[in-house]
């Protein structure tokens, strides 16, 4: 009886053992890179002499260094409020991608200030704020970096935001 026992209690400990270890690995980082491309027509609005408000949608297409990335080639989709004065620039803003699935990921997106960045980008940071589908529970980061290289024609834009993300799929 004792025999039998320790090898039933052994065998739970074991499975015990086995099945953290497998929550744990479905816990994996997923990291990658990418850049999405994107046009939009802004509307400014004019505070006062060097201060402006912009209010801006834009639409685009996510293209990931590896293809075989997790939202390579999903359609990407930001509204957001951006003040720009002599005292710099704050950007508040939402981000999401669509996959070819139709499920989403949408982030909440916010600027970073660096003494480094390079001039005409604006630096940032991102977190998962929810998900849809496959990606509801979902956590991560992003940090990117916007470039917006002149527009055509007058009154639009265009850019190309350079991401590095971490997500952590739900259980």
């Amino acid at each position: 009886m004792k025999r039998f026992s320790f090898i039933v209690l052994t065998g739970l400990a074991m499975a015990i053992i086995w099945a953290g270890s497998s929550q744990a690995q479905s816990q994996k980082e997923l990291t990658f890179s990418g850049t999405h491309y994107y046009g939009h027509t802004p509307k400014v609005f004019k505070l006062s002499e060097g201060q402006f408000i912009i209010q801006f949608e834009t639409l685009g297409v996510r293209v990931n260094d590896n293809s075989e990335d997790p939202f390579h080639e999903s359609s990407v989709h930001i509204t957001g409020v951006m003040y720009r004065g002599k005292d710099g620039s704050r950007l508040r803003a939402f981000e999401t991608w669509t996959d070819n699935d139709g499920d989403k990921l949408i982030w909440e997106l916010v600027d970073k200030k660096m003494a480094d960045a390079p001039p005409g980008t604006t630096p940032g940071t991102g977190k998962v704020f929810t998900g849809t589908g496959k990606y509801a529970g979902m956590t991560g980061t992003m940090d990117f970096l916007v470039r917006n290289p002149k527009s055509f024609p007058v009154g639009t834009g265009r850019g190309m935001c350079r991401e590095e993300v971490t997500l952590v799929p739900s259980n």
